[in-house]
């Protein structure tokens, strides 16, 4: 047994680089040759007699409440900080347990147990990489202290693996934490870059380790070169969903490369044999916003009715396999009128389909419901954004009193949402909003979030009728700009609420709403 030794675990973080495994639970928790990532590493600590671990947690943390009834050990620390990009606050969060303290990550895989020593001084473990890297490169003194230190280099000594911080450095280093730990920042650090700023009053020595000896896994496909058996045990949903579907092993499945982090998604392409896939997550927050039996039978139907021919199979809980669209180009209906007219005449194919029966999308209740959603952490949006909420909705009566026939629609229409390929094949994606809706609804989405001229405008609406509009067309279409405008804000509002991605529409929403509301209003009142 080490006396008065502990060991902090930080393992709070959400590994964003080791999509798409991470959606599912924390690195941490990854089984590699046979062993959980943060087991193996805590049976090391007890195997060298430290009998205090403290593990900090925070992304999915309840995925780690069970390492205290297994181990008599372990206590878990939270920090709900945990989505700043360092570890600063990790390891702020744990500094009551600071002493004598080997400081690790959840992550870190030694082949050799490296706690069996028994330290003298503060250290970092470094080893020699060849080679560009990302890792914080630094420069020795002839007696191995860290004298230098910057993000990334080549060819040179780099921070891998574990630390040990002496009672004297813990006391220091934590000291200058609490004094700056306001500070602009500072926060969003690592532990690493926080020392770097204070290396002249705090002395670190390199603990050299031999490559091998000890991994962090900073990809998918670096750990499989690790572990040829990762796949095949690692137990995802998300790996037997595509084995199932594409009717494939495991160990197929290649070259998994998170592709875009959405709106409300994530997706990322991988291959099987000489076909490349995409595959799509849900994403947390998206149950207030979609209604998933709608989005299985819009997205089936568009596939029957040639606008996305890319999926293979969607699943009522919301994962969705589909071919990956390759050459694409730019789609962009200002610069292309070809693009315009296609995008246009896809939605004519859809509003004319029949269907059968889904939920109906009405904008303005939407818009209602999530203003009320987002209001629980954003305050009484309902009066903030008042003015505007009742004069929307006088203009929505008069719109749906225009007695337009209610179709099947999109809902989401903007260009992110059309991919087109160097052959001019265009595909129509992303069917979660779907409902049964007034058509205005998907040629007004887009026209409601850009910026665009009256001109432009005009030249949308013609491609999209094919023809000049009628006088009650016209005012109908240009009405219900303000309409979709007022949910596209509410949207954006909900997903700033749960700390989301709240769009670069947003604000082009709420200016074209105060654009359009008084115009609109005023053709409907004055006949």
């Amino acid at each position: 047994m080490k006396k008065n030794v502990t060991a902090v675990i930080l393992a709070a973080g959400k590994s964003n680089r080791f999509a798409p495994f991470t959606y599912e639970k924390p690195k941490g928790l990854l089984r590699v040759r046979g062993e959980i990532l943060i087991e193996r590493q805590i049976e090391q600590l007890q195997e060298a007699g430290i009998e205090k671990i403290y593990v900090v947690v925070g992304f999915m943390k309840e995925k780690y409440f069970y390492l205290e009834g297994k181990y008599d050990s372990v206590e878990l620390v939270v920090n709900n900080s945990f989505d700043k990009k360092g570890n600063l606050l990790s390891v702020y969060a744990a500094r009551e347990y600071f002493g004598n303290t080997y400081l690790c990550c959840a992550d870190q895989y030694f082949t050799v147990n490296p706690f069996m020593e028994e330290p003298e001084y503060s250290y970092r473990a470094c080893v020699f990489q060849d080679g560009s890297f990302q890792e914080f490169q630094v420069a020795l003194s002839n007696e191995n202290i860290i004298t230098g230190f910057q993000v990334g280099g080549h060819d040179s000594y780099c921070m891998v693996g574990h630390a040990y911080f002496t009672e004297s450095f813990s006391r220091k280093f934590l000291d200058l934490v609490e004094v700056e730990k306001e500070e602009f920042g500072v926060a969003n650090l690592f532990w690493e870059e926080f020392y770097a700023k204070h290396q002249q009053d705090l002395t670190l020595h390199a603990k050299i380790m031999e490559n091998g000896k000890v991994m962090e896994f900073d990809s998918v496909e670096e750990l499989r070169s690790f572990d040829q058996d990762f796949l095949n045990n690692i137990d995802s949903g998300i790996v037997n969903n595509i084995c199932q579907i594409l009717k494939c092993e495991p160990n197929e499945i290649k070259k998994i490369e998170v592709i875009q982090k959405g709106l409300t998604n994530v997706s990322f392409a991988f291959w099987v044999k000489d076909t490349q896939y995409i595959y799509r997550h849900p994403g947390g927050n998206s149950g207030h916003l979609v209604d998933r039996d709608a989005e299985v039978y819009a997205q089936y139907r568009a596939k029957e009715l040639g606008l996305d021919k890319s999926v293979i199979y969607i699943d009522p809980t919301g994962w969705k396999i589909s071919y990956f669209v390759d050459h694409l180009v730019e789609c962009s209906f200002d610069k292309y009128p070809d693009q315009l007219k296609k995008g246009m005449e896809y939605l004519r194919i859809l509003h004319s389909a029949d269907f059968k029966t889904v939920k109906n999308f009405d904008t303005y209740e939407e818009a209602l419901r999530l203003i009320e959603v987002a209001s629980a952490s954003k305050g009484d949006l309902k009066t903030e954004f008042g003015d505007l909420i009742e004069k929307v909705g006088r203009l929505d009566k008069y719109v749906k009193e225009d007695g337009f026939p209610r179709v099947l629609c999109h809902n989401d229409i903007y260009e992110p949402n059309f991919l087109v390929t160097e052959e001019g094949d265009m595909y129509l994606i992303d069917w979660e909003y779907t409902g049964v809706n007034d058509p205005a609804s998907d040629i007004c989405g887009i026209l409601s979030r850009y910026h665009y001229t009256d001109e432009e405008i005009e030249n949308y609406l013609r491609a999209y009728f094919d023809r000049e509009l009628t006088e009650k067309e016209h005012r109908h279409y240009i009405a219900s700009i303000a309409v979709c405008a007022l949910y596209w804000l509410s949207w954006g509002l909900y997903k700033g609420s749960v700390n989301d991605d709240d769009g670069f529409f947003m604000l082009p929403a709420y200016h074209n709403c105060l654009r359009f509301i008084d115009q609109a209003l005023e053709s409907y009142e004055s006949k």
